[in-house]
């Protein structure tokens, strides 16, 4: 086995990553998805552990295990507090090597993937990249879907199972890695003793290969969804061929970013699509150049006429050295944020050292990065995007008007050759109130050269009412869309140019603006996010684009079963307070505001007294105070008056039952969700509940073992506590087959009086405290998390600091406390019921 250590001591936080060189390229077209049912099949029982301890163990110290299949690889990882490293290296060392295979979990765990396929094909985009990689891969394995077909999965016997892992799973063809708060030599020796050795030799890999494409191939498909999605796909070679430095800067020139080319010509000239995006797909074997969005309705045509003239300017033309700078740094700058977490560390050094076969390697990409010329760009444009290497996919409604044949396709590509061619520990916060009142904190962190910013207001859904709902979000987008110095495009490049990311937001309790770069050009990036808050211009050319880009978010949502049936939730769950009301809005209501609504919302809360700064990163006092002090010091002094906000009841059963019933078009799957108001972030309530939430929630939890684990009802199961402001909710979510409803909701209901007259053990208390104190600590590893987190607990009132206090909360809850809240909030007789089902047909 392969082992790569790097000490990481910014944060006490370690993860170890075992990368097994073998994923769903590797099966046979007979046992397609054995690669990732074996990886669900690693957590469920060793010698030593029975099926769900070995998540409940990791999480039981705060720590997460989890682990992903691809075509080329099956990783598992453990991410944990420090203190508890050598707990999580038992477990992962155990799973990995043990697996028990028993024939009984294997027959229940095929019915989870199973419902897992389902889930995936009611995902519109999940369904179009199958149909993308299916059709332009026609004999190499990278055309089936890595989770394989349901009818594949349930013909995997257990003898299959145990050869293939005996195959593939030898250390010769695995890759430990390891990064964090460890001393390297002490955790070598701990691996060597946790990890056997074997003389087994390496398996002999056999791959079809597949031929060159020498014809364009269209693909339409019709279904019940609300958005047009497409995807474009050319032929490129695999990871180690040399043109995949230029592959990947052409990829963030075309569609990375809001000034990329195509979201210039498409989404912000023209507004025909609602996103767009691209990339170079380089595995191991030759992979894809991916163009792919969703179009605004009665754009498809245009769009992909469109995107093609751009590719064939390219090939014409060239980029601009400008453009080719943005790219460069925006490519370079994703490597320095995945040095933000051990994890994402862990995880490229994991794929340099499985795929490329040296660790080490990443410095040379970088280095062949920095030499790639606008010529060379050129060059692979016009070696790879021409029509005969073309797979083209659109995925549009099912509906009049929307009919589209793929024979007409061709002729709308056909312009694509119209041109031929340190280890520094982190200090305390600061405070300081700016003259005109905005509350701005530091806390300072050298250890990497990155700084985030947030910027916080209250408002949100909160303050909104019927009639305005969404204006929140319509504002935020609007917020970025032009200032008093720039338009949208120039400030998108402005950021860009940096390598930065800058984002205004809008939830249920606030508003505001995030951003994160490196720290040489922080005070740039303070006068960018200061031209946002301070000066935004909602200019009216931009108002019907991004009004056209909510309306597709909207649609999108429809389309995600999932977020569809948590809003149709809180709308029965609240029936007085705005946290009834969408994030998005209403179709009605977007449609009603206008640039006047936006600009008086913004004079009404938008206010210095409104307003928390907290800084987080490689950033001194002095110099965060000066920038701040120049980008905001002037911004317009006002009163700050929050709206009267009507409350819901809480009278016990006087609430009495609700359920609602919904109709889906298309879709697979019931969706079940079973919810009870809760309490908010200020109420001494919230640590016993969050508490309870991750003792019932999770891998190895109650509901995930009974429901998922043990009787084989759903693939996903969640239990969710959510505080606000004003009383949150809580509540119960599981995706399951039409024919297994009625025991899902036997199951949910029997679980939820188990909990509240019983109330949880021990031992579930102490696994339960400890997992999250130690996700408390993972989750702030990088300053723009510190940051968020410093500015929203200031505006809601927990003060800066509350971080600090956090893990001292949970670690004062009792099972008494629990018990107490379980039989408080947990009323089966004051509940609301959600049932979003398919439709007959």
């Amino acid at each position: 086995m392969r082992v790569v250590l790097k000490e990481n001591h910014s944060a006490p936080v370690s993860a170890f990553q075992v990368w097994v060189k073998a994923g769903s390229a590797d099966e046979n077209p007979g046992e397609a998805g054995i690669s990732h049912l074996i990886e669900h099949m690693l957590f469920k029982g060793t010698d030593k552990r029975r099926p769900g301890e070995i998540a409940r163990d990791i999480e039981g110290y705060g720590g997460h295990i989890n682990a992903y299949t691809g075509y080329d690889y099956t990783v598992y990882h453990v991410e944990i507090a420090s203190r508890y490293q050598e707990q999580g290296l038992s477990v992962l060392a155990d799973a990995v090597q043990h697996p028990r295979f028993d024939a009984q979990e294997l027959a229940r765990e095929k019915e989870v993937v199973i419902e897992e396929i389902k889930m995936g094909e009611d995902d519109p985009e999940r369904a179009l990249h199958r149909a993308l990689f299916k059709t332009s891969f026609q004999r190499h394995p990278y055309g089936r879907p890595v989770i394989g077909y349901a009818d594949s999965v349930r013909g995997i016997s257990r003898k299959a199972i145990v050869d293939y892992y005996r195959q593939w799973y030898c250390p010769k063809n695995m890759v430990f890695v390891g990064v964090g708060d460890f001393k390297a030599p002490e955790l070598l020796a701990r691996v060597k003793a946790f990890f056997t050795t074997s003389s087994r030799s390496l398996p002999v890999r056999q791959r079809v290969a597949e031929p060159s494409q020498n014809a364009f191939r269209p693909l339409v498909m019709q279904q019940e969804v609300k958005e047009r999605y497409f995807a474009l796909g050319f032929h490129i070679p695999g990871v180690r061929a040399e043109d995949t430095y230029a592959l990947d800067l052409l990829a963030a020139c075309l569609g990375q970013g809001d000034s990329s080319l195509l979201a210039q010509e498409l989404r912000l000239k023209r507004g025909w699509v609602s996103s767009v995006y691209a990339s170079a797909f380089t595995p191991r074997d030759p992979g894809l150049f991916v163009i792919g969005g969703s179009f605004q309705p009665g754009t498809v045509r245009q769009g992909i006429a469109e995107i093609s003239a751009v590719l064939a300017r390219i090939k014409g033309e060239g980029i601009k050295e400008a453009d080719l700078r943005k790219a460069r740094v925006m490519v370079e700058t994703a490597f320095t944020y995945d040095r933000e977490t051990v994890e994402g560390e862990a995880g490229k050094l994991g794929w340099f050292e499985t795929v490329m076969g040296d660790a080490t390697k990443e410095q040379a990409y970088l280095e062949g990065i920095a030499r790639v010329g606008a010529a060379k760009i050129q060059e692979v444009a016009a070696k790879y995007l021409r029509p005969e290497n073309l797979t083209l996919c659109l995925l549009i409604p099912k509906a009049a008007g929307e009919e589209v044949e793929a024979r007409a396709l061709p002729s709308w590509v056909g312009g694509i050759t119209a041109i031929s061619p340190s280890d520094n520990e982190p200090k305390g916060i600061r405070k300081a109130v700016l003259e005109n009142g905005i509350t701005v904190l530091l806390k300072e962190d050298h250890s990497v050269p990155v700084a985030g910013i947030a910027a916080v207001f209250l408002g949100g859904v909160r303050f909104e009412k019927e009639k305005e709902a969404g204006i929140t979000r319509f504002l935020a987008e609007m917020m970025t869309k032009g200032t008093a110095s720039f338009n949208a495009v120039q400030f998108a490049q402005e950021v860009d140019s940096l390598g930065a990311t800058l984002e205004a937001f809008s939830g249920r309790n606030s508003f505001g603006v995030q951003a994160k770069g490196l720290s040489k050009d922080f005070p740039q990036l303070v006068r960018l996010l200061g031209e946002v808050v301070a000066t935004p211009a909602f200019p009216a050319h931009e108002l019907e684009r991004v009004r056209d880009e909510i309306l597709a978010a909207q649609r999108e949502e429809r389309d995600s079963m999932v977020a569809w049936t948590m809003q149709l939730l809180r709308e029965t769950l609240y029936k007085r307070h705005p946290y009834h009301l969408n994030v998005l809005g209403e179709e009605k209501t977007i449609r009603h505001i206008g640039r006047r609504d936006l600009i008086q919302y913004y004079k009404h809360y938008a206010l210095p007294q409104n307003m928390v700064v907290a800084i987080s990163g490689d950033v001194s006092w002095e110099e965060a105070f000066a920038s701040l002090q120049t980008a905001l010091g002037g911004m317009r002094e006002g009163h700050f008056s929050p709206p009267p906000i009507p409350q819901e009841s809480r009278g016990g059963t006087a609430r009495g039952k609700s359920k609602r019933e919904e109709m889906t078009q298309g879709k697979e799957q019931v969706h079940l969700a079973l919810g009870f108001l809760g309490t908010t972030l200020r109420d001494q309530d919230r640590f016993p509940l969050e508490v309870l939430e991750a003792a019932i929630g999770g891998q190895g939890g109650r509901f995930f073992t009974q429901l998922r684990d043990k009787e084989g009802l759903a693939y996903v199961t969640a239990f969710f506590v959510r505080a606000d402001l004003d009383p949150g909710y809580l509540g119960v979510y599981v995706a399951t087959s039409p024919a297994k409803v009625e025991q899902a909701l036997q199951g949910m209901e029997r679980i939820i009086k188990e909990v509240r007259d019983q109330g949880i053990s021990q031992e579930e208390l102490d696994r339960a405290k400890a997992s999250l104190i130690g996700n408390y600590e993972i989750g702030h590893q990088s300053p723009l998390a510190m940051a968020s987190t410093m500015a929203f607990d200031e505006r809601y009132g927990l003060g800066g600091d509350f971080y600090q206090q956090y893990p001292r909360a949970i670690e004062h809850v009792t099972v008494e406390d629990v018990l107490r809240v379980a039989r408080k909030y947990l009323t089966l007789d004051s509940s609301s019921m959600v049932v979003v089902r398919p439709a007959r047909p």
